[in-house]
């Protein structure tokens, strides 16, 4: 099967899904989370700002001490509009990794033009383990790379008639494999960006957004559909192709089950660390992220949150995915599982953004211990 029918059958899939996920379950429409806000947080229209110091541990990055935060601020003195955010953070790890990374989501003109600007630079201790979906753990996957990454997103009013918002990206990636140390994958130059390369991409988006809360939703429903093509100048010429599609309905009070159905798929002459990873602090929490890569990867994960106090609450979670070389490849008995739980922290009421630590436990052993700021969906 090829790409492009790939993509058509997806397309396809998701459209007519569409009504399920727009819908309550007793049949009434869901109400649109851009006219619903705190009658509270409409009186805030300063600027709020929230910095944390933290320590965590992954198994992307081991021990790790940084700091962190959020900036909340509106655009304009609208009750409809939804806050805008400036995330940031820093970090450094004990096996010598660090990042820099700024994230601005700006929303303009009562939300009908969205603004992300997200960038980043860090040096990092990556593992390889080859392309598949039952690639060795051998222990020489380790190689450490050095990336700069940079995206524009202008998100407007849609062009086309069925999503709330389409969308625009440029994005630019550079990536140096600074050194492999004993990954044979990479000392043999089997694989596409052994040495790195420099990306330059233009894409489109669609997007249906019906959530209650940006931070913490309770309700209501989240699409997403991104479309990515690397020409050249580009050292790597691919393209690139995600769904990501969120649900929420609240149960008892304070009680929240959030689905999440992510799939991407990339096809072209992929550097190997564009390929699809399964893995890291957001799906398939407990693998480290890109344990197992190839040209297609779709992952299924459900989670149950609970405030017990004012402030304090937590999830249990449960996820299943895998990777494959084809899409139609993927097969019940090799899918990887994910679960775990984990402790909120409302620490900011307004706008209901909470830190999190969570720790999930997947297939062969793999663990993770993972903290941040927002949901992991």
């Amino acid at each position: 099967m090829n790409y492009k029918t790939i993509i058509h059958k997806l397309i396809f899939l998701l459209l007519i899904g569409l009504p399920i996920y727009g819908y309550s379950q007793d049949g009434k429409a869901v109400i649109d989370s851009i006219l619903v806000r705190n009658q509270d947080s409409t009186k805030i229209k300063k600027i709020n700002f929230s910095g944390y110091p933290y320590a965590f541990y992954s198994p992307e990055t081991q021990a790790a001490i940084g700091a962190g935060g959020i900036v909340l601020f509106y655009t304009k003195d609208n009750d409809r509009l939804r806050p805008s955010k400036i995330g940031f953070g820093a970090h450094y790890t004990t096996n010598k990794q660090y990042k820099f990374s700024l994230n601005p989501s700006i929303y303009f003109n009562s939300n009908n033009i969205v603004v992300n600007m997200p960038v980043s630079f860090g040096y990092t201790l990556d593992k390889f383990w080859g392309v598949g979906n039952s690639t060795l753990d051998t222990g020489t996957e380790d190689f450490f790379r050095e990336d700069f990454n940079f995206q524009l997103e202008v998100q407007v009013p849609p062009l086309l008639f069925f999503a709330d918002r389409s969308g625009f990206i440029f994005d630019y990636k550079n990536t140096s494999i600074v050194d492999v140390k004993n990954n044979q994958f990479l000392i043999n130059e089997a694989f596409n960006g052994f040495e790195g390369g420099n990306l330059f991409g233009l894409g489109i988006n669609l997007v249906w957004d019906r959530r209650d809360n940006v931070f913490y939703p309770t309700e209501g429903h989240y699409q997403y559909i991104k479309f990515i093509v690397y020409p050249e100048p580009s050292d790597f010429v691919f393209s690139s192709f995600e769904i990501d599609v969120r649900y929420y309905k609240k149960l008892l009070k304070n009680q929240v089950l959030a689905t999440n159905l992510y799939v991407k798929s990339v096809s072209g002459n992929a550097p190997f660390y564009e390929l699809p990873a399964l893995g890291g602090q957001n799906r398939m929490r407990g693998y480290f992220q890109g344990r197992f890569r190839d040209r297609n990867y779709v992952a299924f994960q459900s989670e149950l949150r609970q405030y017990f106090t004012e402030k304090l609450g937590f999830v249990v979670f449960g996820g299943f995915g895998d990777v494959s070389e084809e899409l139609t490849g993927l097969n019940l008995k090799d899918l990887k599982y994910s679960i775990g739980g984990g402790l909120r922290y409302l620490f900011n009421k307004k706008e209901n953004v909470n830190l999190r630590m969570d720790i999930a436990v997947g297939r062969d052993g793999n663990t993770g211990v993972y903290f941040g700021i927002e949901e992991a969906f």
